[in-house]
């Protein structure tokens, strides 16, 4: 049975070539790595093709021709390997390239020489083998390459090895073992060319050595020896234990029907037996598929809208859409009529309908599960879906046909458990299929992944209701803040205009003869009120709190209106405020009141860092960054203190603030609302000189060109 060993290694390593080189080589035929190891693996095949033939052959004749041909192969082995060493370790220096070149002309001259006999000079028996070959004069050339180049491939890789670290040199050290393992089984073949009476028992390690770098090239992540050697054993030792009852049994059926043996026959049957073994496994899968695709198209397509919509809705963070789309998905994918989706209430602590769709009754509308309901129950114990026509036939006992009952209220024939970090979310519950069809274990298994998923996403939309609730909490914190501060200021503010008018009341009735008098008294009056009810106004604007509402709206009358509620606590420290807005600004899509509360923080923050007397500049423009976006760009420059360096990566930071009854806030709020309008925020400042102030808001193309033919200037200052 030896024997059949050995042309068996020769086919298994030709197979084994040719498949890992072509494969290897159509991923990226413009790789060199990629190409040196296909050139590897056509000398290899061609050597194994001959190798297996010759061992084989029936005749003395058919054993030499084949004999030649592997010789053909075999001559392009060893500087093959070398090369497909050095590109795969990348040392690839001018003495390397002149040896490998030399190599290759050495090979290819050697090649010209494989039909005649000064490779090979006969055949003769040695050993068990019939026909062992001769070696000719020119065998002995192409044995020292061999020799030469396989210690040259050691000692690189070795000297590779050496100097890396980390993963790469576990990598090399793999690599290292499997080749020479390889050059040494390889090696055994050329002993009896030498009448050393040792037969090529090491052949078979050359397959390993193919695996092993067609690996390497893929994944080139250097892993570990023991990790390939465990692989290997198991494969191994699953095909003999699959693999060698059968043999035995061709072997046995040979005998009892032919009365012998026939070594072609049986090394053929193996080499079936052995791709069987490693393609059933991969063809299984796609022939399974395959027949879906035609046989059962429908549930096919219902599995593949299913799977395709679990993994996009982990990207869906708003909880209203998530909830309507698992519905119609579900609908749409299985033909369900009757959907409904209750989510866990954690204030309440009660499970609430959040989505539905063909629900017979309103009463639904309103129904909740209560913690210690039975259905709620039955899934904090099992995590798994229930079927109600399953629970009907089982007739367990009270609890099942509570709950067979409880799954009839809510009109449900299934329902499935929404469970997260193992916390029931949610429960999802389906009616009746088209035609009243059942649901098949695959369309459960599906539906149990997809509800899996589901889960995740809504305690992730959960969260980021949480998160916008709290960002609402902390912007309403904040205006309320800059309320505080405005209506000190405001008071004075007004005071003044009333004053003016209550003497001008206390003098009327003396002269009210006196028309210069009443015409200026009227005047005087009218443009303090209006003034007071704009200041009052703008404050109400600001404060009155509002749904968010995007519309298209004029930047400059926002930042205008901001600075006139400023213009008294500008007054009131001496700052003059000077306004210098581009007055053919296009009106673009803001929130308003988001949009005063930036203007507000900003101006406010530039009038509160100047210490004495000192300005604040706003300006508007139309801005072109990197040639391609277009920005409305308000910047508010003050000569303030100035913001020092090592704080400047921190000032949009929440509750960061170098102000001693500051809340930190304010920059950071307004670097979020901007960033929400599409826009961003700069800045740019020196110690002792003062800081600038830039708000970036998108504009569109066509309102940008139509802006940039009117260019003007309105200027307005607020003195102090």
């Amino acid at each position: 049975m030896l024997i059949y060993y050995y042309p068996a290694s020769g086919l298994i390593n030709g197979i084994l070539a040719i498949i890992l080189g072509l494969f290897v080589l159509t991923r990226n035929p413009a790789d060199r790595r990629y190409i040196t190891y296909a050139l590897f693996c056509l000398s290899l095949f061609i050597w194994s093709c001959g190798y297996f033939f010759w061992l084989v052959s029936s005749t003395e004749a058919n054993a030499l021709f084949w004999t030649k041909i592997l010789v053909a192969g075999a001559v392009f082995i060893p500087v093959t390997a070398y090369h497909h060493v050095i590109q795969l370790i990348g040392i690839s220096t001018k003495p390397k390239v002149r040896l490998i070149m030399l190599g290759y002309l050495l090979s290819v001259s050697l090649f010209f020489l494989s039909p005649t006999s000064i490779l090979v000079s006969g055949i003769s028996p040695k050993l068990n083998f019939p026909y062992w070959p001769n070696p000719g004069v020119g065998f002995h050339l192409h044995f020292l390459m061999f020799v030469f180049f396989a210690c040259k491939s050691v000692s690189e890789l070795y000297q590779a090895h050496k100097t890396s670290i980390g993963r790469r040199r576990n990598h090399l050290r793999m690599l290292l073992i499997t080749i020479a393992l390889a050059f040494l089984g390889g090696g055994t073949n050329y002993l009896l060319w030498y009448d050393i009476p040792v037969p090529p028992f090491g052949n078979i390690l050359i397959a390993f050595y193919i695996a092993i770098f067609a690996y390497a090239i893929f994944t080139y992540q250097l892993m570990d020896i023991e990790f390939i050697v465990k692989k290997s054993l198991i494969y191994a030792f699953l095909l003999g234990v699959l693999l060698v009852p059968c043999y035995i049994v061709i072997i046995w059926a040979q005998v009892v029907f032919f009365g012998k043996v026939s070594p072609t026959f049986s090394l053929i049957s193996l080499i079936l037996l052995i791709l069987v073994g490693f393609l059933f496994p991969k063809f299984r899968f796609r022939t399974e598929e395959a027949l879906e695709r035609v046989l059962f198209k429908k549930r096919y397509n219902h599995r593949e809208i299913l799977l395709r919509s679990s993994r996009e809705m982990i990207s869906v963070v708003d909880l209203e859409t998530l909830c309507q789309n698992l519905v119609q998905t579900v609908s749409r994918a299985l033909g369900v009529g009757r959907i409904s989706l209750f989510l866990i209430d954690e204030v309440k602590g009660t499970f609430s309908l959040r989505a539905s769709l063909g629900l017979v009754s309103d009463r639904l509308k309103e129904f909740t599960l209560a913690r210690d309901d039975q259905l709620v129950r039955r899934f904090m114990r099992r995590s798994e879906a229930v079927v109600r026509e399953e629970l009907e036939m089982a007739n367990n006992g009270y609890g099942e046909k509570e709950l067979v009952r409880r799954m009839g209220e809510i009109e449900a024939e299934v329902s499935l458990p929404l469970i997260s970090k193992e916390s029931l979310k949610g429960i999802l519950n389906l009616g009746h299929k088209d035609r009243r069809q059942m649901y098949s274990e695959e369309e459960l298994e599906v539906l149990s992944t997809l509800a899996n998923q589901a889960a995740i996403a809504i305690d992730n939309a959960q969260l980021y209701e949480n998160l916008k609730q709290s960002q609402s909490i902390i912007h309403r914190a904040n205006r309320l803040s800059s309320l505080g501060m405005l209506t000190a200021g405001l008071a004075h503010e007004i005071r003044n205009p009333l004053v003016a008018i209550r003497t001008f009341t206390q003098l009327l009735p003396e002269r009210y003869a006196d028309i210069e008098f009443r015409e200026s008294f009227q005047s005087i009056a009218l443009k303090e009120v209006d003034r007071i009810c704009g200041l009052v106004n703008d404050l109400l604007s600001f404060a009155r709190p509002s749904t968010p509402k995007v519309s298209r709206g004029d930047v400059n009358e926002i930042v205008e209106a901001i600075t006139r509620i400023l213009s008294t606590e500008a007054k009131e420290k001496g700052v003059t405020v000077n306004l210098r807005l581009a007055a053919s600004l296009p009106k673009i899509l803001v929130d308003k009141e988001q949009l005063k509360q930036v203007s507000m923080n900003v101006i406010l923050n530039a009038i509160q860092s100047i210490e004495n007397k000192g300005v604040v500049e706003i300006s508007s423009r139309l801005f072109l960054k990197d040639n391609r976006e277009r920005f409305i760009q308000i910047e508010v420059r003050d000569t303030g203190i100035g913001i020092p360096e090592g704080d400047m990566e921190n000032i949009f930071n929440p509750f960061f603030t170098t102000k001693e009854d500051g809340s930190g806030l304010g920059l950071s709020i307004s670097h979020q609302i901007v960033k929400e309008h599409g826009g961003y925020m700069a800045v740019e400042s020196k110690v002792g000189v003062g800081t600038s102030f830039y708000i970036n808001l998108p504009a569109s193309q066509v309102d940008y060109r139509r802006a940039i033919d009117s260019p003007q200037i309105h200027e307005k200052d607020f003195g102090s």
